[in-house]
């Protein structure tokens, strides 16, 4: 990945990091040199990491490899398998995918029955301006269809460039407000929709708390109880399809993590999800810290050993059936973290 973003000027070697470029993207050294990130995760009580990048791989297969989608996903796989190679044990993969692209399909298949990908990877809008597609899409059915019959979870993290970026590239709001927003814009229409209710059995883990969708949800709930009720020829496409209310669905399809550096935020998913539909998360590597703080938020706000529990390792075990033992005593937080790496996984005693 170094050595790609190199070639297309957007990485100056001489530099050192943390650098940045005109594109506005941070580069840190443990984004890059796992040898150098792995003694960090360890300490913070990572053992074992979800490797995901669904929300990069449009721009890695269009602006750094100029190439196909296809070419995109091979590139990624042939990463995980030289990452779990040099650290046997401590990393397992995702299946990246590009949601509109059913083309796809036979490369997520494989990367789950041959590679032993424990969820499938997908950014949570493609394009942009204008044309910015979210998940909403028709192009996305065989993707619902497919996870729901394979009863394994998609996970949801927005793209490099999030909607509305270009009011967004400065203070880094286009990480810290944009990518949030576009997670929320794009669980809005997914509930809206009725993806849910087409496909009841669905699971999706929808990354940073789930960006804002805890603030608005009661707007959601109003909007669909109002939901053009009265109004004479009411515009096509646009009024709510899903069959219950919307707060309905993080009960039973919508999963969140606890990225987010806020105890509020913490709260806030909790009591939308539930307990159990909350797992760990730092975006360690692209955030260059987080680990401990994270562990601090979850342990203060919830006093519950078995609560915790829950958050640090035993849901992402149960969702991602990642087959660790249910014996043993969890000390820190079972870390997910993303190779753009942001979501991280539990520690076991």
């Amino acid at each position: 990945m170094q050595s790609k973003i190199e070639e297309r000027g957007l990485l100056d070697p001489k530099q050192g990091f943390p650098q940045t470029n005109a594109l506005d993207l941070m580069a840190y050294r443990e984004v890059f040199d796992l040898d150098y990130a792995m003694p960090m995760q360890r300490e913070g009580g990572i053992t074992l990491s979800l490797m995901t990048n669904g929300g990069e791989l449009e721009w890695l297969a269009r602006d750094l490899l100029q190439g196909s989608t296809a070419e995109g996903l091979k590139f990624f796989n042939d990463e995980y398998m030289d990452i779990m190679d040099r650290y046997p044990g401590e990393f397992v993969p995702t299946a990246n995918a590009h949601a509109l692209e059913e083309a796809c399909r036979p490369v997520v298949e494989e990367m789950i029955r041959q590679g032993g990908a424990k969820a499938i990877a997908v950014a949570s809008s493609y394009g942009d301006g204008a044309d910015r597609v979210f998940l909403d899409s028709p192009k996305a059915e065989w993707l619902w269809e497919f996870a729901e019959a394979n009863d394994i979870v998609v996970h949801i993290h927005p793209p490099m460039q999030s909607i509305g970026h270009e009011s967004l590239m400065q203070y880094r709001l286009n990480e810290a407000v944009g990518r949030p927003f576009d997670s929320t814009v794009n669980g809005a229409r997914m509930i809206a929709s009725g993806v849910f209710d087409r496909h009841p059995k669905l699971q999706v883990l929808i990354v940073h708390m789930g960006g804002g969708l805890a603030s608005i949800v009661g707007r959601l709930e109003f909007c669909w109880h109002l939901n053009y009720n009265g109004i004479k020829n009411p515009p096509t496409g646009k009024p709510y399809k899903n069959k219950r209310p919307p707060l309905d669905y993080f009960k039973t399809n919508i999963l969140v993590d606890c990225m987010g550096f806020s105890a509020i935020g913490m709260r806030a998913a909790v009591e939308m999800c539930g307990v159990d539909r909350v797992v760990f998360g730092s975006d360690f590597g692209p955030v260059p810290y987080g680990i401990k703080e994270h562990v601090r938020i979850v342990e203060e706000v919830l006093p519950s050993p078995a609560d915790r529990e829950l958050v640090f390792w035993k849901t992402s075990n149960k969702v991602f059936r990642l087959g660790l033992s249910d014996t043993g005593p969890v000390t820190k937080g079972l870390g997910l973290p993303t190779l753009d790496r942001g979501l991280p996984i539990p520690a076991l005693a």
